[in-house]
C-alpha cells in the first residue's frame, strides 16, 4: 500500500504470500455466483488486501460534508479507519485514523470540527498532529533514541481527488487518474450531482446483517423492485422505460440506472401524500450511479444522496446514507429533500427498510450451498440492460474476479 506515505504504519504488511484462494469452486457460466464467497474469510482478507486497498477508488464522501476550515468527517476504506479532514489553508486529507505511535485511534466522532485545536490529539500518550497529517508534538521525549525526529512519524496519507465534490480515496498508488477509472460512468455524475455545489442535510447509518457483496449486488438488481417494493405496489408508481448502463463493463464494472416514474396512481391510506411530491425537476426522470466496489450516488424523486458502504467482517456490512440539497434550494425545498430522504429513501423509509430484510435473508440462505443464479436479463450478453434486469451482476463479478484473483 505505497499510497500510504509520509509514516511507518501500513495497512497491509508487504512480502505477505499470496492468499490460496483454489478452494473456491466458481462455475463456468457467467451468471452463476457460489454462495461460499459470501461466507469465506480467507476470501475475505483478500478482498481486503486486493480490492480495497488495491488499485481502486472507494467513494467516502462529499465536499459537501467537510465545507469549513477544521472539518472532518471519519469513515473507512475496507477495513482501514480514515480521517477527512479539511485543514486550516482549506486543503483536504485522507490520514490514517491511527497514531504512529502505538496505534490508537485519534478520532472517535463520526465527525466534527477542530478549527479551535486545529490538531489532532492522542488520547494514550498525547502525540498531537496537524490537520495535515505532521507530527508537531511528543511527549516527554527526553529519553527517546538520539536520532528520532518528528518528520518520520506523520499520519500516512491516501490518495484523494474528487470529482463533482464527490470525494473518492485510493490506497494504492497504481489506481489510475480518478478521471480515468469513472470512464464514461462521470456522465451519470454530471446529471445526478449538477454543478456539486451541495449543502449537506445530514446522515443515517444502519447495518445490513449481510456480506457486502450482496448489498453491491441489490444496485445491479432492477428484478426485486417489482416484487419485493410492496410500497411501489401499494402506491402504484410506475417505472416508465429505464436502462442500465455499463460503459465499463470490460474493466470496473460500474452502473449507471436511468429511469423515469409516473405519480402515485394511490396514496389514500397516507395520512400525509406531500412525501411523494415532486417539486425539484420538471420531469420524473431518476438516476442511481454505482461506482465499483460500492459507492452509490443516487437522485431519486426530490432525494439526492450519497451512499458510502464500509464491510464490517464476512457477515455485516455498514451502510451510510447522507442528504444534500442543491444550493439554491428554497427552505421548503430543503425541508421536503430532509422528509422524503429520511422516509422514502432512508434506512427505515417505507422503500429501502424491505431491502434490509431481504439481504440478511440472502446471507442467511448462503451455507445452503450451491450457486446463486442471475437470470433476467441474461438473454442480452452486453449492456445497456432494461432496469427490470439483474443481468448487470454479471459485469459486477467480472470486476471483483479481476480484483482479488480468481
Amino acid at each position: 500500500m505505497t499510497a500510504l506515505r509520509d509514516g511507518p504504519a501500513s495497512a497491509t504488511r508487504k512480502g505477505r504470500p499470496p492468499a490460496d484462494l483454489g478452494h473456491i469452486n466458481w462455475p463456468e457460466q457467467d451468471n452463476r455466483i457460489p454462495r461460499e464467497v459470501y461466507l469465506d474469510e480467507a476470501l475475505y482478507a483478500v478482498e481486503m488486501d486486493r480490492l480495497f486497498a488495491g488499485p481502486y477508488w472507494v467513494l467516502v464522501g462529499h465536499e459537501a460534508e467537510i465545507p469549513d476550515r477544521g472539518d472532518y468527517k471519519t469513515t473507512h476504506v475496507g477495513s482501514v479507519p480514515l480521517i477527512i479532514v479539511r485543514d486550516m489553508d482549506g486543503e483536504l486529507h485522507a490520514l490514517v485514523n491511527s497514531c504512529a505511535h502505538r496505534g490508537t485511534a485519534l478520532v472517535h466522532d463520526n465527525r466534527g470540527n477542530l478549527a479551535d485545536r486545529k490538531c489532532f490529539t492522542c488520547i494514550y500518550h498525547n502525540w498531537r498532529y496537524d490537520l495535515g497529517g505532521k507530527l508537531i508534538a511528543a511527549a516527554l521525549k527526553e529519553d527517546f533514541p538520539v536520532d528520532f525526529s518528528r518528520d518520520q512519524y506523520g499520519l500516512p496519507a491516501a490518495r484523494l481527488d474528487s470529482y463533482r465534490g464527490a470525494l473518492f480515496v485510493s490506497l494504492s498508488d497504481d489506481a489510475p487518474p480518478l478521471l480515468e477509472y469513472l470512464g464514461e460512468t462521470a456522465e451519470g455524475l454530471d446529471l445526478a450531482l449538477g454543478d456539486g455545489d451541495l449543502i449537506y442535510l445530514g446522515s443515517q447509518k444502519v447495518m445490513f446483517e449481510c456480506n457486502w457483496k450482496i448489498a453491491a449486488e441489490n444496485i445491479y438488481d432492477g428484478y426485486h423492485t417489482v416484487s419485493l417494493h410492496k410500497a411501489f405496489q401499494m402506491l402504484q408508481v410506475r417505472a416508465a422505460g429505464g436502462s442500465q448502463n455499463l460503459p465499463d463493463h470490460n474493466s470496473y464494472g460500474h452502473v449507471w440506472n436511468e429511469y423515469r416514474t409516473g405519480p402515485a396512481q394511490r396514496a389514500d391510506f397516507l395520512r400525509d401524500t406531500s412525501i411523494l411530491a415532486l417539486k425539484s425537476k420538471d420531469e420524473p426522470s431518476n438516476r442511481i450511479v454505482n461506482i465499483f466496489p460500492i459507492g452509490i450516488v443516487s437522485d431519486q424523486i426530490d432525494t439526492l444522496s450519497l451512499r458510502f458502504a464500509i464491510p464490517r467482517g464476512v457477515a455485516a456490512t455498514e451502510m451510510q446514507f447522507a442528504v444534500f440539497a442543491r444550493r439554491g434550494d428554497s427552505d421548503e425545498l430543503v425541508r421536503h429533500r430532509v422528509r422524503q430522504g429520511s422516509n422514502l429513501f432512508g434506512p427505515e423509509g417505507f422503500i429501502s427498510l424491505e431491502d434490509q430484510t431481504a439481504l440478511s435473508r440472502v446471507h442467511d440462505g448462503a451455507p445452503g450451498r450451491g450457486d446463486n443464479v442471475v437470470l433476467k436479463g441474461t438473454l442480452a450478453r452486453f449492456p445497456p440492460y432494461r432496469i427490470l434486469d439483474e443481468a448487470g451482476i454479471r459485469h459486477f463479478y467480472a470486476a471483483y474476479r479481476r480484483a482479488v484473483g480468481l
